[in-house]
Order: C-alpha cells, then structure tokens, then sequence
C-alpha cells in the first residue's frame, strides 16, 4: 500500500470523495444532490463503499464523512490521520446527539485535532421562521471575522471586533462541539438557541504541510432540505473553500478568545417530575416528654360511646 507522500502538492489532487462505507446519513445520491451538482463543476466527485486505505485517498482533495453510523477501525483513523499529516483535507458532519445516536468513534479521530461532539442537541428558544425547535434559526452566529469576509460580507464596525450578526444560518437537528487549541471555533449557537453561545462549527489547520480538518456539527446543514435556507449556502462555500485553498486565513484575535459560554447541563424535567419525591421540611426540636407532642383534643380513642351504641 503505498504511502501518500509528505506535503504532496494539491495539483496532484482533483477529487472530492464522499464516504458512503459507514452507512453516512447523506451521500451524494442521498441527501447531498445539491452539494454534488455544485461541486461536480469544479472537481471529480466520487463515492467510497470499500474500506479507507491510503490508495482511496491519494488523489482526493476533500474527503467528506457525512454523518458516520458505523464505528470506523484503528487502521482507518491511522489513514485518515496520515491523509491530513500529507496535506489532505477532512470535513466531518455529524447531528444531534452525537457519538451515541450515530453510534460511531468519530471523537476519536476529531479529539486529536482540539475538537469533539457532545451528545446533545441544540433548540431555538422563541419560534421564529421555522416550526421545528430543532430548526435554529441563528443570527449571531460568526465568531471569527475571516468567515464573514470570505462569504462576501463587509465589515461595518470597529477594525478590533467582530460582527457577530455578519450572517444568518440555519443550524437544523445539530449537536455542540468542545473546541480547543490547536483547532478554532468559527460558528456558535448565538443568544437565542439553547444551549447558549456555543461552538456548532470548527477548523484546525497544519502549516507545515497544510492538512485541514473542518466539523459541522449539522449534517442536515449540507443537506437538500437546509443548503439554500438563508445564507447556509454562503457557509458552505467558505468551509469548501477552506478546505481546497489557502485563500482564509482566521483573524488570531477572534480565534483566541471566541464569544463563547461555558457548557453547563440542565437537568430533565419531565424525568424528574415522574420520580416525586417526599419536601425535607426543618421542624422544631421534639421534647423530652413526648407525650406532650399528642392533642388529645382534635382525637381520641375510649370507650365512652359504647352504652350509646348497646341502647
């Protein structure tokens, strides 16, 4: 099996793969036709059924996990990790409740590169637009100013901030991500979705020979259904972008200290509500005599209506 050589130049590399070996949630003849006629126009757009080996991925630009329902092995991750060290390119889509409803390893592969997916699932808080909770509609979204400008958006605040409402999304049945260094976090949940502010979109970049890995968080994002709601098409033309060029590069100020909010769980109501438990109440302290505790007056138990009753 031949190895892919170190920092292969990207000429060399005219595919874009999509994965179809993990039982993908969307591939390109489901869920993804839209996003493989626009691609198609610019690249040879191909769909893998066999095992990821080095040799499927030697000629691909971008390969596309989109939405992983099977485990992968420790030869695939071995490949796919060899494949970034090379100057390949990864784009991950998951959704809603993570690893444990997708049922796959993907953490193990992202956790790696500074990112992982929690199992959860991000609402809107307000209707707006859309029915479906699951159907946030995002509008302060952007962490990082370089996605804005990439998409085409001018900048009309001060040269030292970021303008969080440059554009609005659709984050449709996605989950959160857990973002750390050496990756970077470039979209959240915004103020009105829950939970609150936090990272749903990240990359991780290697300078040295320019391997990329990008994690959505939505695979339904990319889909038929979503890809022309709002400004989602603009989205994936900047992650699509990232990925085949060297054209965005982060602003480093946004990356280091990204608008985001601390994790936090909240508890489950309606379980709770169906385990009804007894109030812990403070009462007074109980007496020495405890016959004194008794009211004889409200209760008592004699004989004193028996000859009532035999009459």
């Amino acid at each position: 099996m031949a190895p892919i050589a170190e920092g292969m130049e990207s000429e060399n590399r005219n595919q874009i793969i999509f994965d179809a070996s993990k039982r993908e949630l969307f591939n390109i003849n489901n869920g993804l036709k839209t996003l493989h006629r626009k691609l198609r126009t610019n690249w040879k757009v191909l769909s893998n059924k066999e095992e990821i080996t080095t040799d499927r991925l030697a000629a691909a630009r971008v390969f596309v996990l989109g939405g992983p329902r099977e485990k992968f092995t420790v030869p695939e991750f071995e490949t796919i990790k060899k494949y970034i060290e090379g100057g390949g390119s990864v784009l991950v889509l998951i959704g809603e409740g993570g690893e444990t409803r997708f049922d796959t390893n993907i953490n193990f592969l992202l956790e790696q590169y500074g990112i992982s997916v929690n199992n959860d699932s991000v609402i809107r808080t307000s209707y707006y637009k859309y029915f479906h909770p699951k159907e946030a509609l995002v509008s302060n979204g952007v962490l990082n100013r370089a996605i804005s400008v990439a998409a085409g958006k001018s900048i009309h605040t001060e040269i030292d901030s970021n303008n969080a409402q440059a554009l609005h999304f659709v984050y449709p049945f996605g989950a959160t991500l857990n973002v750390i260094k050496p990756a970077t976090a470039i979209l959240s949940t915004g103020s009105v979705s829950f939970p609150l502010n936090r990272p749903v979109a990240a990359l991780y970049s290697k300078k040295n020979t320019k391997g990329k890995l990008a994690c959505i968080a939505s695979a339904h994002m990319f889909s038929d259904q979503y890809i022309d709601k709002e400004e989602n098409q603009k989205i994936v033309d900047v992650i699509f972008n990232f990925l085949t060029t060297d054209e965005i590069v982060l602003n480093s100020i946004d990356a280091d200290d990204p608008e985001v909010s601390d994790y936090n769980m909240l508890p489950d109501i309606s379980k709770l509500a169906d385990k009804v438990k007894t109030c812990l109440q403070e009462s007074d302290d109980i007496p020495q005599d405890m016959t004194s505790m008794f009211e004889s007056s409200v209760f008592k138990l004699d004989t004193s209506l028996v000859p009532k009753v035999i009459r």
